[in-house]
């Protein structure tokens, strides 16, 4: 820009990566010491201070098999140094801009002509992602988890692939993903490990040379031995204590089946991934031959991840393969969900630029339809009937042929999803007549650095009153504390209650000794990392070895009232699940007393009684603390119980 020309200065597009994370944050929310966050950092707390859950049973069941020391040794100095919650959010931005580098690094090199706008709208588009969700494993998360620090890593490492650098970098970065996740950083060095070898076949086609696609893959064996030195010692105790069918059951059935059995999945949910993969086969093929090298090596990435899908669809469904099946190679879905959006977003900036109703309307919808499942199937087809009407000799039907396809799947979506997928695609028709309107009076305003400042100020609106909330005090009119619990809700970054069970945690954490283990109903997940308490079972809190599960399963089955050995409970729970776990509540104080005994526990999570009444005379449970739905009780004789843990301990395993 000429000095004085008094032009604004326009901003860099990396501000625009800035906006999107404020937004995702204010829109998709944060969130922290909760969900999968609250039965992993207890292992890094006792990691930190070794008489912190020294008698949990969850907790001590990861010293014979646990896959995420390197998640927890990254975690560790950071959280000593500021703090667990504010290192779970510094570890999450940075994870998000590593996840930005990647997406950036390969829409650039797949759309060259867009610079880094093709980059801003990958990641946009991932961030809307949640149609096709098979395996259940989201591209970009509200919260830090280890499979996201490895994706993020990997799609650094796959854009080296695609831009034809030297395969160095990325096969340290695949290491890295392999230490902090084994499974996610295994699968993504399988997956460029493949797209080495086949340029070890096609070095022309794909513009490699084979010396450095040899370099590329004994650098990537390289980084990967790590991991397995790690994980080998580990492999023994995984399937042993258990009989195969009963591992089965317990691991895959009960414990896990969204992650690793297909055939559990939505039929929605397959067609809408598959609408990934067709849009994007779709795109490509509107793009010509020859296919420019990056594309090229893009495509042979996913042609090698459906091949490597169809296999292990094969394995896990007929072959019934245990080893397989726990590897959870359908956490690659996502990663080949995240290609797809590479590619597509190729044909939504190419509709966006040609303008018109048509097509302004159609990219609006592209990005509208990854909200849900039924939309995504809905948008897949009218776009698809638009590419084939383009085709028409008559430009004005080919501009209207998606569109009986589009109503008949509103139609159908108003009268049949119950996810509502026609509502964003509804909101699309009218932003996308709105912006063609607008477009045509007026000029759009540029990309200049004040303005690209004010709105990202906008953006990060949400958890910045979110962070004043939670520290705000808690009293106040009710409209004042309501709206304080919505802002925290949305955006959690500390040790904010949000509800009656985190609020008892708290309390129990100070006004119970620091060796007190508690019993609780299977379901809620907070309760042992928000309390720092030792907690004798909870559901969603279980091992993956096999031992592990085994005691897992009769504690669950204890904790119901099931007799019966850990087939049968599984079978059981399996057939009425929601049935099975409300046997806790449904208790009487004796027989919760009972309970606590024998898993070594002398205090109680459980219902509130009725009006806060305090149990009747001679009961075994003392009321200490009541806060909304649930309350904490102490069993009496508690001395004797704590004394008599270790016998406890021993009739639990001598009854294994």
């Amino acid at each position: 820009m000429p000095a004085g020309s008094g032009s604004p200065r326009p901003a860099p597009t990396w501000l625009a990566f800035v906006l999107l994370f404020g937004a995702s944050l204010s829109l998709q929310g944060y969130r922290c010491l909760d969900g999968d966050q609250a039965y992993r950092l207890p292992l890094l707390l006792h990691s930190q201070t070794p008489s912190l859950y020294a008698d949990d049973p969850f907790v001590r069941a990861f010293d014979a098999f646990n896959p995420h020391r390197g998640y927890l040794a990254l975690l560790d100095y950071p959280s000593r140094l500021v703090g667990l919650p504010a290192a779970l959010f510094l570890l999450y931005a940075i994870t998000f801009a590593i996840t930005c580098v990647g997406l950036r690094r390969l829409a650039e090199a797949s759309w060259p002509g867009w610079g880094g706008w093709a980059g801003v709208l990958t990641v946009a588009l991932v961030l809307l992602a949640d149609a096709g969700n098979i395996g259940t494993n989201h591209l970009f998360e509200p919260m830090l988890l280890d499979r996201l620090i490895g994706f993020g890593l990997g799609w650094v490492a796959l854009s080296g692939f695609v831009r034809g650098e030297s395969g160095l970098l990325g096969a340290g970065l695949i290491g890295l993903a392999g230490l902090v996740h084994p499974s996610v950083g295994m699968q993504l060095g399988l997956l460029l490990g493949a797209g080495g070898t086949a340029g070890l076949f096609w070095p022309g086609r794909l513009g490699v040379s084979r010396a450095r696609a040899a370099i590329g893959l004994g650098a990537l064996a390289a980084a990967l031995v790590p991991t397995v030195l790690l994980q080998a010692p580990q492999k023994a105790a995984l399937f042993d204590g258990l009989d195969p069918e009963t591992f089965r059951l317990l691991s895959f059935r009960v414990q896990g089946p969204q992650h690793m059995l297909p055939h559990l999945w939505r039929g929605m949910q397959w067609l809408s991934w598959f609408g990934y993969v067709l849009l994007a086969g779709l795109t490509l093929a509107s793009e010509g031959r020859p296919l420019s090298a990056p594309r090229l090596r893009l495509a042979t990435l996913l042609g090698v991840l459906l091949l490597g899908l169809g296999t292990a669809w094969v394995a896990i469904e007929v072959i019934e393969d245990p080893r397989i099946t726990i590897f959870q190679p359908f956490r690659m879905a996502t990663i080949a969900r995240g290609i797809c959006l590479v590619v597509i977003s190729g044909r939504v900036l190419r509709l966006g630029q040609a303008g018109g109703r048509p097509g302004t309307l159609r990219a609006i919808l592209l990005a509208a339809g990854l909200g849900s499942d039924g939309s995504m199937v809905v948008a897949v087809l009218a776009e698809l009937a638009w590419t084939l009407g383009e085709r028409l000799r008559s430009a004005r039907l080919g501009a209207f042929a998606g569109a009986p396809v589009l109503a008949a799947g509103l139609a159908y979506l108003f009268r049949h999803d119950p996810d509502g997928g026609h509502l964003p695609l509804l909101a699309g028709i009218v932003l996308g007549i709105v912006l063609e309107r607008a477009r045509s009076r007026w000029t759009f305003p540029g990309w200049t650095l004040g303005r690209a400042v004010r709105l990202s100020a906008l953006a990060f609106a949400v958890p910045a009153l979110a962070m004043i909330a939670a520290i705000a005090p808690p009293s106040g009119p009710g409209w004042l504390r309501s709206a304080r619990e919505a802002l925290i809700s949305r955006c959690r970054f500390g040790e904010s209650p949000i509800d009656d069970v985190e609020r008892l945690a708290l309390w129990a954490r100070s006004h119970t000794p620091p060796d007190a283990r508690f019993i609780g109903p299977p379901g809620p997940k907070t309760f042992r990392l928000w309390s720092r308490r030792a907690l004798a079972f909870n559901r969603a809190g279980s091992p993956y070895d096999a031992s592990g599960l085994a005691d897992w399963a009769r504690r669950f089955a204890d904790h119901v009232g099931f007799d019966g050995d850990p087939a049968s409970f599984a079978r059981s729970y399996l057939d009425d699940r929601h049935a099975l776990e409300r046997r806790y509540q449904q208790m009487s104080d004796a027989d919760r007393a009972a309970l606590a005994r024998r898993q070594g526990a002398g205090y109680v999570l459980a219902a509130a009684p009725p009006d806060e009444q305090a149990p009747e005379a001679g009961s075994p449970l003392e009321l200490l603390r009541v806060d909304g739905r649930y309350a904490i009780y102490r069993v009496r004789g508690m001395p004797d119980v704590l004394a008599d843990r270790s016998q406890t301990e021993g009739d639990l395993r001598r009854s294994r």
